[in-house]
């Protein structure tokens, strides 16, 4: 039946069974949209080789967990410990790590913390495989590089440490997971990595060489106009926020506005495996500090900044003959004056850390440190770990197992030395994506960064490298995505450019 023009319709009634074309419409979007169920499904199944691999690295943890009935211990560790259960600063390390501790410890024990610590060590693969997917790497690119995250056993055996390297490690991925994210990341979140990394640096002091080569990125984004200036404020805002308050804190401790009060020590375990004060002009008063045996019969730089035989810790009367100005004067002499000596060793220590094995000279840091250890409830302390307090006790049969599988299952020093060339390598190769050149040099001049960081102010020691793991692998399979998008562009040919897919026909 027509109707006249300008007649009102009658409304349907509720049994007229022909929907309107809107209702259809939603209905049908309503029906094809999958529910969360399917959509875990259908990401699990797209993710499912990583998936496998999470729950390995989390196999892998529980039997360390199951082979030690409580948590390992360094000679580190006591500091940790007791600066958590005084609540102040130490003068020789930060505070981070004892905050960590002190928050855990109302409610776990230390076989708990190693517990939490293989947690953190399993969100870092996470953290870390998630940033890549974003940055659209191959799923398969994305989980060769969590690989070692996940299984290196050097890392599963420090993760069982009361040492802030773990949290260091889960600190450091959040905050280049803010970072690079995002293309352009605004003033807020660039602010949060300037927090995380704050707090970074009051984990491991190190982390401070890691505040000054995420700033100079930054710099350099500014200059390419990919970020703006209050970017790049806000982040010295957001380190200051963090590292300013605490200075002062440590200054009303100990008297000095800063982070510690040992770099003195420091700085002369470095100079005393190299010095030759015969050579140079070394005041009177500092002669005693100069080492009596030739160099190549030195102890490790470690021994010289806290063995209490060492020459700077020399004490008259309950005091310190030597203070930090006194022991930094002379680690400046040394170095002025036998500069060659000195990058040499920093060199020499670098290099070090990627090549094959795990040996270590007479000057280095124990590797048994860092050995699975058959491990005893006494202060023993010769370059091997003791237990934790607590319910003393090891399977010896499960020990064994983990010393068999750390034999074989790390992560060879020559794969991160080319890890580190093919991040570096990215700024040199011609891509018109800026993110493909700067991110993975930025990664790859991290983990550069965090070995020559310690070869330079402390000594050699294959913890140190370990945090590489975060960041190395990461960095090259990003410039490989970027060498790879460049080929396939290249044999598109600008005539070949992808189109935009054509609008849907209306209704």
């Amino acid at each position: 039946m027509t109707q006249a023009p300008g007649a009102r319709r009658r409304p349907e009634s509720p049994e007229d069974p022909a929907p309107a074309a809107g209702a259809l419409a939603s209905g049908a979007a309503d029906a094809a949209r999958p529910g969360p169920a399917a959509r875990a499904f259908r990401l699990a199944r797209r993710h499912a080789v990583f998936l496998v691999v999470l729950v390995l690295a989390a196999i892998a943890r529980g039997y360390v967990t199951a082979a030690y009935l409580t948590a390992l211990w360094f000679p580190d560790s006591g500091t940790y410990v007791d600066r958590a259960e005084w609540v102040e600063p130490a003068v020789d390390r930060p505070w981070g790590y004892s905050a960590f501790l002190a928050l855990l410890n109302p409610v776990t024990t230390f076989r708990e913390v190693a517990i939490v610590q293989h947690v953190l060590g399993l969100a870092v693969v996470v953290l870390v495989y998630a940033l890549l997917q974003r940055r659209g790497v191959a799923r398969w690119l994305s989980v060769l590089a969590v690989l070692p995250l996940a299984f290196d056993a050097y890392l599963l055996n420090i993760e069982h440490f009361i040492l802030a390297e773990t949290l260091f490690v889960c600190l450091m991925a959040v905050a280049l997971v803010l970072l690079l994210v995002r293309e352009r990341p605004g003033p807020l979140l660039i602010a949060a990595v300037g927090v995380v990394l704050g707090l970074l640096t009051l984990t491991r002091t190190v982390g401070l060489f890691l505040v000054g080569v995420v700033f100079v990125y930054l710099v350099v984004r500014l200059l390419v106009r990919t970020l703006r200036w209050p970017a790049v404020v806000a982040f010295l805002g957001g380190v200051a926020a963090v590292l300013v308050p605490y200075a002062a804190w440590f200054g009303s401790v100990h008297g000095s506005f800063g982070l510690t009060d040992y770099t003195g020590h420091f700085l002369y375990g470095r100079v005393a495996t190299f010095v030759q004060c015969e050579e140079l002009d070394v005041p009177e008063r500092l002669q005693p500090l100069c080492p009596t045996q030739p160099p190549e019969e030195r102890r490790p730089g470690d021994q010289f900044v806290w063995f209490a035989d060492s020459p700077a810790n020399a004490v008259v009367d309950g005091e310190r003959v030597w203070s930090e100005e006194d022991l930094a004067e002379f680690a400046t002499i040394a170095i002025t004056g036998q500069p060659w000596d000195y990058l040499r060793q920093l060199l020499s220590e670098t290099v070090h850390y990627v090549r094959p094995g795990r040996v270590s000279g007479p000057q280095d840091t124990c590797p048994t440190w860092w050995a699975f250890p058959y491990a005893e409830p006494v202060e023993q302390y010769d370059c091997t770990p003791v237990l934790a307090p607590g319910p003393y006790g090891y399977d010896e049969g499960m020990v064994g197992d983990l010393r068999s599988y750390q034999r074989y299952f790390y992560t060879p020093g020559p794969v991160l030395g080319v890890c580190m060339l093919v991040g570096l390598g990215a700024l040199f190769l011609r891509r018109r994506d800026w993110r493909d050149r700067l991110d993975p040099a930025l990664l790859a001049l991290i983990g550069l960064t965090l070995m020559a960081g310690p070869a330079a102010t402390a000594s050699f020691d294959f913890r140190y490298v370990l945090p590489t793991l975060a960041v190395l692998p990461p960095a090259a399979v990003l410039a490989l995505r970027g060498v790879s998008l460049r080929r396939r562009r290249d044999e598109r040919g600008p005539a070949e450019a992808p189109r935009p897919e054509p609008a849907p026909a209306a209704g």
